[in-house]
């Protein structure tokens, strides 16, 4: 089945209805913005469109296709209360079950979070009005008689007719069997979130490293230790660092964040050509991946007194969204 998903009626939009879509757009009111800027030409309404759908693929919301047989039939719905939609059409709402009404005639249908389902509703067709004609009541020759077996019957399917396949115009949600069940996708970074980190450290030598990090919208704070090396001499690093991160890209696959912070350095049982602690500044990029509560990191620490050290970690995360 092959079903458009752009109503006629938006093919070639009127300018007011672009206008109004990218003002539902700047405005967050995604549903409204998809519905009115379908078709819209011209850059700013092109990318608008663009990121609006990008934003619901991504949401909790579900996408309701309508036609209808024959197209072009004007439906309200309690899913956009106001909205005169025009078959085929496309609407994104909520989880929940909806009413469609359209010609007199009412199809009710539930959609579960972050699914795809299609409604097809048939047009009754008009009575046919009366005809004028003559009627014949002499006696006409018959039918000769019918001799033999009776005709075979054929029986109707015991198989439901929704499962069957016969029924494609009654209005009941054609489920898509290969469709994935509802997956539930962050769009803006946590608010708050604390992990471990494990990677290795690169001095003078490489050894292994770990960390503790968390992070409350712009405050990062940090634990970390490795073995390091300066002048020949190995020593135990303990370090705490205070500063800030913030997220600089958010592609599809998670989001980038850039931070910087004072550290503190203490090194028990440091050789003597080793000062016993330190002050230093540390920076550091890491990808929080935002399917999985992992993260891909690396900071460069800087001592005042001239070491310093590269630090490669992965690193698993607890997160809390607003």
């Amino acid at each position: 089945m092959v079903t458009m998903l752009t109503a006629p009626s938006l093919a070639d939009p009127a300018p007011d209805r672009c206008t109004k879509g990218l003002a539902y757009a700047k405005a967050g009111d995604l549903p409204h913005a998809a519905l009115y800027l379908d078709g819209c030409t011209g850059e700013e309404a092109e990318r608008a469109s663009a990121q609006v759908m990008t934003k619901l693929r991504a949401s909790e919301l579900s996408a309701l296709s309508i036609s209808s047989e024959p197209s072009g039939v004007t439906v309200e719905t309690d899913a956009m209360p106001g909205e005169q939609l025009t078959t085929p059409a496309e609407i994104w709402v909520k989880a929940g079950t909806y009413k469609l009404r359209s010609n007199g005639g009412e199809t009710t249908t539930t959609l579960a979070a972050h699914s795809r389902a299609t409604v097809i509703l048939t047009v009754p067709k008009q009575a046919a009005g009366p005809r004028v004609g003559h009627v014949d009541m002499t006696d006409g020759p018959s039918d000769p008689p019918v001799s033999g077996p009776p005709p075979a019957q054929k029986h109707p399917s015991l198989v439901p007719c929704k499962y069957d396949g016969c029924d494609t115009h009654s209005g009941e949600v054609l489920v898509d069997p290969l469709a994935r069940e509802a997956e539930s996708v962050e769009l803006d970074p946590p608010s708050f979130r604390i992990g471990v980190r494990a990677g290795v450290a690169s001095s003078e030598r490489i050894s292994p490293a770990f960390a503790i990090a968390a992070q409350w919208n712009l405050l990062a704070l940090r634990v970390d230790g490795s073995q390091r090396e300066r002048d020949g001499a190995s020593y135990t690093g303990l370090g705490v660092a205070l500063g800030v991160a913030h997220p600089v890209w958010s592609p599809d696959p998670g989001w980038v964040s850039l931070g910087i912070a004072l550290r503190g350095e203490l090194r028990p049982g440091a050789p003597m050509t080793v000062s016993h602690d330190a002050l230093g500044a540390t920076a550091d990029v890491e990808l929080a991946l935002r399917r999985l509560p992992v993260t891909l990191g690396a900071r460069y620490d800087q001592g005042f007194s001239g070491e310093h050290a590269i630090v490669v970690e992965l690193g698993f995360d607890q997160r809390w969204f607003r």
